[in-house]
């Protein structure tokens, strides 16, 4: 995380799914659903899902652990005749997953203030990401796949952060007069700390040395490599948007970008990104917190359309498209946009353009016409 563009893309991630509004949903017969604020699991997965995090942070805490560890956990604690009472996160490098006997997983866990214990599936809630290994249940870390790659961004840092430390050079020698020499080193290293300490840094940058006893000071110039050092670090940026999925513009990485390609690569950001991750936290949610009749007659949603909140232009042409074509209706709209519903009942009326007509209604008005009696001209 020393990294900023590590940091940026976990932060992008984490806050975009925490952001991303969350609900219980009742599925209806006909293939609909609706939000049941009433479900025992509402409040603590929307709401409240511990006595010290909101639903935003607990979902952000999740999300940084699963970018940086390809895995996440929170133990489900049960009280209160609720299966699902709390959700408590806990350190992924400190729980192992393995396979119990009768085929489902268990988790042994380490706290730091405690021993060991096991802790049944029925009581975790997981994500596990890409798992390509024999067992089938360890998943494969992005920081430890990738640790080169991030380890060269932060060479490259410190390698920034010493040449300009040093008044933007890389060094020079001090010279003495022919045939004069430093008698031992502790002189050297008492004339070195007294030049260091006078004329290196930022801070003393332009002033004027002071030469005694014939020494000339003869700096060394940059290299090529040098002084193209902030190529490379463009190139790792990119390198880490690809391990975690994050356009170059959303790193604050703009020497090729467009408007057009700008929108393009949110786009691909929303469909390639965020998409999979949505469903497999849903997915996840319904395995571990949803039980007995719950999981039959209820699920857990995502709801993306809430990605085209900061763009007025799409939301509006989106809504627009809408209610010409019948899908929503005007309260709908209201709703969606954050408005309380209108009390008249004609807002809740759909209605399409005029312009538009069935098709079978086309073909009967041609049947009927055929049927008529063509008339005599005078």
């Amino acid at each position: 995380m020393r990294v900023t563009a590590v940091y940026r893309s976990v932060s992008i991630l984490a806050q975009t799914y925490a952001s991303l509004p969350l609900g219980v949903y009742r599925q209806r017969d006909d293939g609909g659903k609706e939000l049941d604020r009433s479900h025992p699991l509402f409040q603590v997965l929307c709401k409240r899902p511990n006595k010290w995090q909101t639903s935003f942070e607990w979902r952000e805490m999740m999300t940084g652990h699963f970018a940086l560890r390809g895995r996440c956990y929170s133990e489900i604690i049960a009280s209160g005749g609720q299966s699902v009472a709390e959700l408590i996160p806990l350190h992924p490098d400190r729980v192992r997953p393995f396979r119990a006997p009768d085929g489902r997983l268990a988790f042994e866990y380490s706290p730091l203030d405690g021993p060991r214990r096991i802790i049944l599936q029925s009581e975790m809630h997981f994500l596990h990401g890409l798992t390509t290994g024999s067992d089938g249940i360890t998943p494969l870390s992005p920081v430890g796949e990738e640790r080169e790659a991030i380890g060269l961004a932060l060479a490259i840092e410190e390698h920034g952060a010493r040449l300009f430390g040093n008044g933007t050079r890389l060094g020079g020698v001090l010279k003495l007069p022919a045939g004069k020499t430093l008698a031992d080193d502790t002189k050297r290293e008492a004339l070195l700390k007294s030049w260091r300490n006078a004329y290196s840094g930022l801070r003393n940058a332009g002033k004027t040395a002071l030469l005694e006893d014939g020494l000339e000071w003869q700096a060394l110039g940059m290299t090529n490599e040098d002084a193209q050092f902030l190529d490379s670090r463009k190139m790792q940026i990119a390198e880490i948007g690809r391990i975690f999925g994050v356009p170059l513009h959303m790193l604050a990485e703009l020497d090729r970008s467009t408007n057009n390609n700008i929108e393009q690569q949110s786009l691909e950001f929303v469909r390639d990104t965020i998409r999979p991750g949505v469903r497999r936290r849903e997915e996840a949610m319904e395995r571990d917190l949803l039980s007995g009749l719950s999981s039959r007659t209820h699920c857990i949603y995502f709801d993306m359309d809430d990605l085209m909140r900061g763009d007025s232009a799409a939301r509006g042409a989106f809504n627009s498209s809408m209610l010409q074509n019948g899908v929503f209706n005007r309260n709908e709209v209201r709703i969606s946009e954050g408005k309380n519903p209108s009390t008249d009942p004609a807002m809740n009326e759909f209605t399409v353009q005029t312009n538009m007509a069935f098709v079978q209604m086309l073909e009967a008005l041609t049947n009927a016409g055929k049927q008529q009696p063509k008339e005599v001209a005078p």
